[in-house]
């Protein structure tokens, strides 16, 4: 493996990359997201070893991300290497879809804070198991497992997190002639962001009632969300009551769920309208059964009207992914 040239650097800050764009423009990935108002747009400073991808993002609103990863990436958050952002994150939802340690092939749905930095990994899990370890690759499996985010270690994610931003700056001040970055430079990167946490004992922290509900009511909407979903249905999957499910939408999202559903479907309506004949057809893949007043609220969010975005791609060429051999 030859990694002296494949270290490539790039920056989106303030150029108006917007969600639609990044789900477009993805490699190894599959994104949906659902800002948690209005549209989102999003800051991000890449830099792509080849078999390690790390990006550091910020979201303009909060948003709910679903991802997708391929089948050899692994994928995994970090917070900032302050106290601060340690606390946010712990407190943010964790257990199975929510855990910020994903396995390859998984299927993850993050919650992003607005204004908030965070590191978003991914690794080639293949060329992993051969730097760490088969029984590293086990243990980092138990992250995964880990029912509440306040399980783990904030010594252990301030370390990786400073491996983080050490593999960042190292890949800004190389010089694929003068000063590479060798296969044994990365495969030590890697070590020191992930051994801190591998290492570390988890805790045995429950997740709350309110991040139960909120999990099973998020999970529940993304896989129902093309159908009419009626709030009785939802409290009654969920198990709790009407007015509980609204209070834990408005402490969690800070919305309620019949709004957090109408994102949902807005941003989908505008995917689908990429690969649609019609705005009718996207529309109700995205369960809008009813067009009603659909077009003047889609031009509100998205300073757009939905037939101007019909079979319409991202102008922006953007690959971001794990490729490797």
């Amino acid at each position: 493996m030859d990694v002296n040239n494949q270290v490539v650097i790039k920056v989106f800050e303030g150029v108006g990359l917007s969600y639609f764009d990044l789900a477009q423009s993805l490699s190894c990935i599959e994104m949906i997201s659902t800002p948690l108002s209005g549209d989102a747009m999003i800051e991000l400073d890449v830099v792509d070893f080849g078999p390690l991808l790390i990006v550091k993002r910020i979201n303009s609103c909060s948003s709910i991300e679903e991802l997708k990863f391929g089948s050899s990436t692994l994928a995994f958050q970090l917070p900032m290497a302050q106290a601060s952002a340690i606390t946010q994150y712990l407190n943010l939802p964790g257990g199975e879809r929510y855990s910020p340690f994903q396995p390859s092939g998984a299927q993850s749905q993050w919650l992003i804070p607005a204004n908030t930095a965070m590191y978003q990994i991914q690794v080639d899990a293949r060329w992993l198991e051969r730097v760490l370890g088969v029984q590293a690759i086990k243990d980092y499996a138990e992250l995964h497992k880990s029912a509440s985010r306040k399980a783990y270690d904030p010594d252990a994610l301030l370390a990786a997190a400073v491996a983080t931003e050490h593999a960042v700056n190292m890949a800004k001040q190389s010089d694929a002639s003068a000063n590479p970055i060798s296969v044994s430079d990365l495969e030590n990167l890697i070590t020191d962001i992930l051994l801190p946490c591998i290492m570390s004992d988890l805790e045995d922290v429950k997740a709350s009632t309110r991040q139960k509900i909120l999990s099973k009511a998020l999970g529940y909407i993304s896989d129902n969300y093309v159908k009419p979903i009626r709030l009785y249905e939802l409290t009654n999957f969920v198990s709790t009551s009407a007015r509980n499910l609204q209070m834990v939408f408005k402490q969690e999202l800070g919305i309620s769920p019949t709004q957090y559903i109408h994102q949902f479907r807005l941003h989908r309506f505008r995917l689908h309208l990429v690969s649609s004949s019609s705005v009718t057809e996207a529309a109700h893949m995205s369960g809008f059964k009813h067009l009603g007043r659909l077009t003047e609220q889609y031009a509100r969010v998205f300073a757009t009207y939905p037939s101007d975005d019909l079979l319409v791609q991202s102008k922006f060429k953007l690959e971001i992914g794990v490729s490797f051999i």
